[in-house]
């Protein structure tokens, strides 16, 4: 079977939102990252993924990095992705640093078939049918993102640059 394979970024025109944030204790979202990430996404943790986690202190500014992923099946069809990644430093004394945050969705659609007419058919059916249920899955997507920030902000208290 060959597969039609549609990639549709959920903060469509820019495929990435960043957040920069200033203030005490910025590292700790390394540790309340993938809580967040699975509440606000609803991610059960076989479908969470921690890509890369580093920490730097061989300065007294402390740098440090994380990446994750997450993935929520929609359908038989669709998939819902998100990527956080996440870098700043810290002082060791004071503890006051600042991050930069980068947040970014995408569904993944494939379809499946075997011959040339079910490929037109297939494509028909996903530009006149299917399109709403992935604009659907993209409204749900841009709304959680949110959610997740507004996690981020309250959980942190620190100021936006």
């Amino acid at each position: 079977m060959t597969e039609v394979k549609q990639r549709t970024e959920v903060l469509a025109p820019h495929y990435l939102k960043t957040l920069k944030f200033s203030g005490q204790h910025p590292s700790i979202l390394l540790k309340i990252m993938p809580g967040l990430m699975k509440d606000a996404f609803r991610i059960t943790s076989t479908n969470f993924f921690e890509d890369d986690i580093r920490w730097d202190n061989s300065s007294e500014n402390n740098m440090f990095y994380g990446a994750w992923r997450g993935k929520d099946t929609k359908d038989e069809r669709t998939t819902l992705w998100v990527d956080v990644k996440l870098q700043g430093e810290q002082d060791e004394k004071t503890k006051k640093g600042n991050v930069t945050v980068w947040l970014r969705s995408y569904l993944i659609t494939k379809l499946f078939y075997s011959n040339p007419l079910q490929k037109g058919l297939l494509r028909f059916y996903s530009y006149y049918f299917y399109s709403e249920r992935r604009r659907q899955y993209t409204e749900v997507a841009r709304k959680l993102l949110d959610i997740l920030e507004k996690e981020i902000r309250a959980q942190l208290g620190i100021t936006e640059e």
